[in-house]
């Protein structure tokens, strides 16, 4: 599969104190996936998949090419 494009990302919006809008947006080789979730600021489950998304990235970025 030939993949020309992988962006992610992440817009944090501020609606109150201690609660966070979050819009993810995936486009890979053209396919865009939007998602609009709300978390707070003490959600684990933001924060890992936050720290999985960086740890896919270095792995890409540290690819050996073939």
């Amino acid at each position: 599969m030939e993949v020309n494009t992988i962006k992610v990302e992440i817009r944090k919006h501020h609606v109150t104190p201690g609660l966070n809008v979050l819009d993810l947006i995936i486009d890979a080789n053209g396919e865009k996936i939007v998602k609009q979730t709300q978390h707070k600021d003490t959600d684990m489950a933001y924060k890992k998949f936050v720290e999985d998304i960086i740890r896919v990235s270095q792995e890409l970025a540290n690819a050996r090419i073939e």
